[in-house]
């Protein structure tokens, strides 16, 4: 999970100017596939059938992808833009020009987009809790005698 949440740094500017969201992309893929192999293994010690690794690990992938497609839209939309918005622009940029203008408009709330960013944080929050959830519950799994 450390190296998961490690692996935005690859989403950082210089690195999507250059080689746009495939090192993320590349990572995420990797680590998911370890994901899956550590899983199955503790299922299988347990006794437990591990065709629930495979659901859990597709959730986890469509907000991988999501996460991705979402970066690629916004470096797309970006790069023609003017200076200071680009390829080398950060996403935090977009969120402090969002409050920005949240500040100028006088109302303390952003109103419509304020729901629709708490949905987006909802939408990439929920597999990992559910990943993490499920590896609490197989790690506390106990294992199988080996002649089972």
């Amino acid at each position: 999970y450390i190296l998961s949440f490690a692996s935005q740094v690859l989403l950082s500017a210089p690195i999507t100017a250059r080689l746009s969201v495939a090192p993320f992309t590349l990572a995420q893929a990797l680590l998911i596939v370890c994901w899956i192999v550590l899983h199955r293994r503790r299922l299988i010690d347990a006794g437990r059938p591990a065709g629930i690794v495979m659901g859990i690990a597709l959730i986890y992938a469509l907000e991988v992808v999501l996460l991705v497609v979402l970066v690629a839209w916004i470096l797309s939309a970006t790069a023609g833009s003017s200076a200071g918005v680009g390829p080398n622009a950060g996403i935090l940029q977009l969120f402090v020009i969002v409050y920005l203008l949240t500040l100028l408009s006088a109302d303390p709330s952003l109103g419509a987009l304020q729901f629709w960013i708490m949905g987006l944080v909802a939408l990439l929050a929920i597999p990992v809790i559910i990943a993490v959830g499920f590896s609490v519950w197989a790690a506390r799994q106990p294992s199988q005698p080996p002649g089972r």
